[in-house]
């Protein structure tokens, strides 16, 4: 099976920009885990003449547009979602979004290739680790992306998604 790295497009012209983030620097890393210690809605403040919002955001923390919400639920039933409400007051305009906490799974292969100061060089994941998974984060890695299976990534592109880029990873 294939799998990809989701990330957001930072390049994305005319993108929403938030009040008081940068989305194009740290990211806050929430798994399931921490479900408990999250609000269960969160607002947060747009600035600036951006339109363009993307169907997935890193930063401040990793959101899906709730458009995709359904999709995500279908293909890992288990994973849990905080609703964020994007709020730009000058424009009067309201964008609905969900925060995505999964599981970090354990399936780095050991043929995975490493720099000295103990980043990837390349990532390889293990099939059988991955399992039936289809959405997760990667356990011991430095890459905090989630991963995706094919499926996922064949329902994002067919619905045309927009500010996601999408890196294949070797799996054996």
């Amino acid at each position: 099976m294939r799998f990809f790295i989701m990330k957001q497009d930072i390049q994305l012209l005319y993108g929403i920009q938030f009040r008081d983030f940068d989305i194009t620097n740290n990211t806050y890393f929430f798994t399931k885990a921490d479900s408990e210690k999250l609000n269960d809605t969160t607002i947060l403040y747009l600035k600036g003449e951006g339109e363009i919002a993307p169907d997935f955001i890193e930063h401040p923390v990793q959101m899906i547009a709730k458009k995709w919400k359904d999709i995500f639920d279908a293909y890992e039933d288990d994973l849990i979602f905080k609703d964020v409400i994007f709020l730009h007051k000058e424009k009067k305009k309201e964008y609905q979004y969900h925060q995505i906490l999964m599981d970090e799974l354990p399936v780095v292969s050991e043929e995975t290739e490493y720099y000295p100061n103990g980043m990837e060089k390349k990532l390889i994941l293990d099939q059988k680790k991955i399992a039936y998974h289809h959405i997760f984060m990667v356990q011991g890695s430095m890459m905090k992306h989630p991963v995706i299976s094919l499926a996922v990534a064949e329902s994002l592109l067919r619905r045309q998604a927009t500010g996601i880029v999408l890196e294949e990873v070797e799996v054996r």
